[in-house]
């Protein structure tokens, strides 16, 4: 059958809703880099947990 790239992301502490005022990173400095992330895990099979910058996050 066909294997799927299944991805977790940390996208690090952002000012959300969730993140709260006092959050480290802004969206805008969040977003790209984990599209980066996902790009690069493009025809890669199975589960990873994987923060914005493409390394495997302990779980």
């Amino acid at each position: 059958g066909e294997q799927r790239a299944l991805l977790l992301m940390a996208p690090g502490w952002v000012k959300t809703g969730l993140g709260g005022p006092n959050a480290t990173l802004e969206i805008s400095d969040s977003i790209p880099p984990l599209v980066d992330t996902i790009d690069a895990q493009h025809g890669v099979p199975g589960l990873q947990y994987l923060d914005r910058h493409g390394e495997s996050v302990a779980w």
